[in-house]
């Protein structure tokens, strides 16, 4: 090991690299282990198993890459040079600085790319706080650049092969992906660029309507380099908050512009279920085409159909006794029917506050119903923290933003920000008036820093948590009153009464109460044996990693995808590989 620190960062990365290569090679686990700090962290996607897994400690990650010694041989590793990634010093921890560096690796099988942040320990020797591996393409088996566009020696026309290429998918696809929503396309170009034949279907008649028939006013709460699709960069004057039409028609365009198979008004049939061969290694699935009994038999299934179920609207007692209006959030789109209404909002997470922001310009008065606390963060902070990973003027490419964003364990981010928390992170500063004004109204809030915080109820739960772009202002200044620790217990005519006995006057309650969880959902499509052989879905394990999501499940060939517009363009990849590992018996190696 290195004993005595460098003030050259190439040099201090070069030597922990060699060092670490050479316990990889000689497949020595416990001086892998040594080349972290006792309680470091190893984050490896399909290198030492064909999963996602994160260990912490010299104990779990020495058992770990034991395991996976007899199925790995290791070579050629190499510093990564290219910008963002070459040795370079770094701050990455509250009061933590050290050395970071990308590098380069081989397995027997794959091409591999990591990255490690080495801290000095308390011997005064640099180690590893996080090593980060990952397989990039399967020897042999790589992700294509792209077509020449030249067919036939110029003597075949594209449309020629175009439709013959949709015509082989259609009538054979290896791959039947649910849903076309963000992460069913993303998912759908990683596939066709892999040389994986897929075919997506989705129920809704117009492709993006999963985004366009969502409330009129909704922007996404994350900047436009985020959001990004892949292969395929959004315009530079792309509007930096997207609004969800933009998003949906982008959707539209993209499925053509990247010669996706999609079949619209086509979901699962209802009276049939999925049936997977083990002999044959294929599914037998029914779908309804606009009407049109089609029987499909694909190797894999992926179900990309969002991260959540049906809508979720909790029973009240004595609703046909109101004489108002009450419908679901999910079914709000304009306020205009609700000018001169006083209306009660029965929730306090993001789609809640878009709707009474957008009430507040017609609605007589609002009150929202706050059962729990909410993780509630200002725009501007979470700009800060999107802008760091993905600079909006582009200057980090975004598949090198995406890498480094997946270097960092999860649970060690959840570290940091309860270090933060001790610190009094978020309550001091320009918003530690704004968090006490609004609990002297009513609202009890945290300020992503304390509590679950609002990194973890988005990625766990998604639910419990708001991202501020003006919904504090309206209770500051008493535009919408906030009833928190109750639920609405019934109905009168004219009213709600809420569990503490207390009544709130009323023309319309909205139901911001969220959707049922999508397990419930594949348990419609597939059946309960099946569901729950595969196992459910969302949120994250121990180790914080996303629960069967972008990895294998319980169940053979059948996958889920979904997550944010950055976890679909990233672990694409991974369950392409993992499909191609499959196929190639790999898997069973």
């Amino acid at each position: 090991m290195i004993g005595h620190p460098s003030p050259h960062p190439s040099v201090i990365a070069e030597a922990w690299l060699s060092n670490f290569a050479q316990a990889l090679q000689e497949k020595d686990a416990h001086a892998v282990s040594t080349c972290f700090v006792p309680d470091g962290w190893l984050r490896e996607s399909h290198i030492f198993c064909w999963d996602n897994r994160t260990l912490q400690g010299r104990h779990d990650i020495d058992k770990h890459v034991s395991e996976g010694f007899p199925h790995r041989s290791f070579s050629n590793f190499e510093l990564d040079t290219r910008p963002h990634l070459s040795p370079e010093h770094e701050a990455f921890g509250p009061q933590q600085e050290g050395i970071v560096s990308g590098f380069l690796f081989e397995t027997n099988n794959q091409w591999g790319q990591g990255y490690f942040r080495l801290v000095i320990d308390e011997e005064g020797v640099w180690r590893a706080l996080t090593v980060y591996m990952i397989a990039l393409d399967i020897k042999g088996h790589e992700e294509p650049k792209g077509e020449s566009g030249v067919y036939g020696d110029h003597m075949t026309h594209w449309s020629t092969i175009s439709d013959s290429q949709r015509k082989s998918i259609e009538e054979d696809p290896q791959v039947l992906i649910i849903g076309a929503g963000q992460a069913g396309v993303n998912v759908a170009a990683r596939f066709k660029q892999m040389n994986i034949p897929a075919l997506v279907i989705d129920a809704h008649p117009r492709l993006g309507n999963t985004w366009r028939n969502r409330y009129n006013s909704l922007l996404l709460h994350t900047p436009r380099m985020y959001g990004q699709f892949l292969y395929q960069p959004y315009p530079t004057n792309w509007p930096y908050f997207c609004p969800k039409d933009k998003v949906a028609n982008w959707i539209e365009f993209y499925v053509d512009s990247q010669d996706l198979v999609v079949w619209t008004s086509t979901k699962p049939a209802e009276d049939s279920r999925p049936v997977y061969d083990k002999e044959t290694k294929r599914w037998t699935i029914v779908v309804d085409r606009a009407g049109e009994r089609i029987t499909i038999r694909p190797a894999h299934i992926i179900c990309c159909m969002g991260p959540l179920g049906s809508r979720f609207t909790p029973e009240v007692k004595n609703r046909d006794v109101f004489k108002g209006t009450v419908i679901h959030g999910g079914e709000y789109t304009v306020p205009t029917p609700f000018a001169k209404k006083r209306v009660v909002v029965v929730g306090a997470g993001n789609t809640a506050g878009d709707i009474c922001l957008d009430l507040s310009s017609s609605a007589d008065n609002i009150t929202m119903i706050q059962r729990s606390r909410t993780s509630l963060v200002p725009l501007a902070i979470t700009n800060a923290i999107f802008d760091r990973s993905w600079p909006d003027d582009g200057s980090v490419p975004m598949e090198v933003a995406d890498f480094l964003s997946s270097s960092m364990p999860f649970n060690l981010t959840r570290k940091y920000a309860r270090i933060a928390k001790a610190g009094g992170g978020g309550e001091s500063g320009a918003y530690a008036e704004m968090y006490k004004g609004l609990r002297e109204k009513g609202m009890i809030v945290d300020t992503g820093i304390e509590g679950e915080g609002v990194v973890f109820q988005a990625f766990e739960k998604s639910a419990g948590y708001m991202l501020d772009v003006g919904f504090s202002k309206l209770v500051l200044s008493g535009r919408v009153k906030v009833k928190h620790g109750v639920e609405v217990a019934s109905f009168k005519e004219e009213s709600i009464i809420l569990s503490d006995g207390s009544e709130i006057p009323a023309d319309v309650v909205i139901f911001a109460t969220g959707y049922h969880a999508i397990h419930d959902e594949i348990i419609k499509v597939f059946g309960y044996e099946t569901a729950e052989k595969a196992g459910r879905l969302g949120g994250v394990d121990e180790e914080g990693e996303r629960i069967n999501t972008f990895r294998p499940t319980g169940h053979p060939a059948l996958w889920y995808g979904g997550g944010s517009f950055y976890e679909a363009r990233y672990q694409s990849k991974q369950v392409a590989m993992l499909i191609k590992a499959s196929e190639l018996g790999l898997r069973d190696a």
